[in-house]
């Protein structure tokens, strides 16, 4: 097979349209064309249009995950399902994954603690939320629970418990006032049990505000 033509490509920005023997072929990124040295009057084998269109998918499958990344940083897991979504296979989504996580543009410790910071900075919840939904980005239990005694300790979290409790009365005070005080602790407590507190933290918190009042 000869390429007997190479033009900018109509449907790639900054791509190249290969013809092989005066048939378009296929389009590759100007990565691709320099990696493989394509040009016109060259020959290549079938084995070489595979090893080209393994390489094209990457690099697109990359530029993807680069532009999904642009917006906020992001977990290894939420690259992976992106890329998933777009219909790249699991094993190149995981190639893409390991690839930007060489060049520290992915790093699952860094993305947890910004989580964290992140949600410690806006409305609080407790431990137990938090690890679910570190869960949920596909963090390791072992990242978590190392992020989380690096960043909540016990006071920290009585202190969100506390903070999130004044917000809740301020804003309901006068429907909270109309309430049995047994049916204001409980609603409270449930309340404080949702936001992923734990039952300790949740009754101690209701007991200390009201002692206070």
């Amino acid at each position: 097979m000869l390429i007997t033509k190479i033009l900018r490509s109509r449907s790639q920005r900054q791509g190249y349209a290969i013809y092989i023997d005066e048939a378009l072929a296929f389009d590759v990124s100007e990565d691709v064309l320099r990696k493989f040295g394509l040009h016109t009057g060259q020959r290549i084998d079938e084995k070489t249009v595979e090893l080209i269109a393994s390489a094209e998918a990457f690099e697109r499958a990359k530029r993807i995950a680069l532009n999904f990344l642009s917006y906020r940083p992001r977990s290894a897991k939420e690259i992976v399902n992106k890329l998933l979504s777009k219909g790249y296979s699991t094993a190149l989504a995981k190639k893409v994954t390991d690839h930007l996580a060489g060049l520290k543009l992915l790093n699952d410790l860094e993305f947890a603690r910004m989580f964290v910071r992140d949600k410690l900075r806006g409305k609080p919840m407790g431990k137990s939320m938090m690890r679910r939904k570190l869960l949920e980005k596909g963090i390791t239990p072992q990242t978590i629970e190392r992020v989380l005694r690096e960043y909540i300790s016990d006071q920290d979290e009585q202190e969100a418990a506390t903070k999130l409790l004044e917000r809740k009365l301020k804003r309901s005070k006068e429907r909270f006032e109309k309430l049995e005080p047994t049916r204001q602790h409980k609603r409270l407590v449930d309340y404080l049990l949702r936001r992923g507190f734990s039952t300790d933290v949740a009754v101690k918190t209701v007991r200390m505000l009201y002692a206070t009042s």
